[in-house]
């Protein structure tokens, strides 16, 4: 019974953690917050991650998974992401996290470490040659540009997007980074 308590704490502590962490940022952040809104004593935090840095590195290794988009027909690629940008509403995840840690150094250091281990490589892995590391990076900058100005800073032109010429654009550009690897 105090193996399944430990997990459902653990488990509340990582999803408050990962709201408060995608909507206020890591600085903006207490060990307090994030034990108030799962419900448990603060102390908890330390016991379990050890302090508010590991419990962010934990929750954002938890969110920052892009293998299930790496799954499917890689000829329909382009379209399987944009669908999968497109069809998160406004849940915290793990974008919010990577730009709200830049006030921190240390948090914006493990951002920087998690994105490479837990996206680029995987993606540039999964593209392999020629030039697996800049096009994963190319698809990491253009992915963060789009939600960016989709999700953060609402461009009124891309209110339409799901509909639009720039879903289309976005698909194949996408798609053509993906393809540049194909003979």
């Amino acid at each position: 019974m105090r193996q399944r308590d430990a997990e459902r704490t653990r488990a509340a502590l990582l999803s408050a953690a990962q709201t408060l962490f995608s909507t206020r940022g890591f600085a903006n952040t207490g060990v307090r917050d994030v034990a108030e809104l799962a419900g448990v004593n603060s102390s908890l935090v330390s016991r379990y991650f050890g302090s508010k840095q590991g419990l962010y590195r934990e929750t954002l290794e938890r969110v920052l998974d892009i293998t299930p988009m790496l799954e499917g027909d890689r000829r329909r690629f382009g379209e399987k992401v944009v669908s999968i940008f497109l069809g998160v509403e406004d849940a915290p995840g793990p974008l919010m996290m990577l730009i709200l840690s830049a006030a921190d150094p240390e948090a914006h250091a493990t951002s920087v470490e998690l994105l490479q281990k837990k996206a680029i490589e995987p993606l540039a892995r999964w593209l392999g040659p020629p030039d697996a590391d800049g096009r994963a990076a190319r698809l990491n900058i253009l992915w963060g540009g789009f939600l960016m100005s989709w999700r953060l800073l609402p461009l009124p032109q891309l209110a339409e997007v799901r509909h639009s010429s720039t879903r289309r654009w976005l698909e194949a550009t996408i798609q053509a980074i993906v393809d540049e690897g194909e003979t």
